[in-house]
């Protein structure tokens, strides 16, 4: 897919309504 490991595809990132770049955790999950 020519994708970094590291980096969510962007199917990943709209899944789990985050950035790409991150941060990785929801909003509702901040302390």
């Amino acid at each position: 897919l020519g994708v970094k490991l590291t980096r969510l595809s962007k199917e990943q990132a709209d899944y789990i309504d985050v950035s790409q770049d991150g941060p990785f955790k929801p909003e509702h999950y901040r302390y």
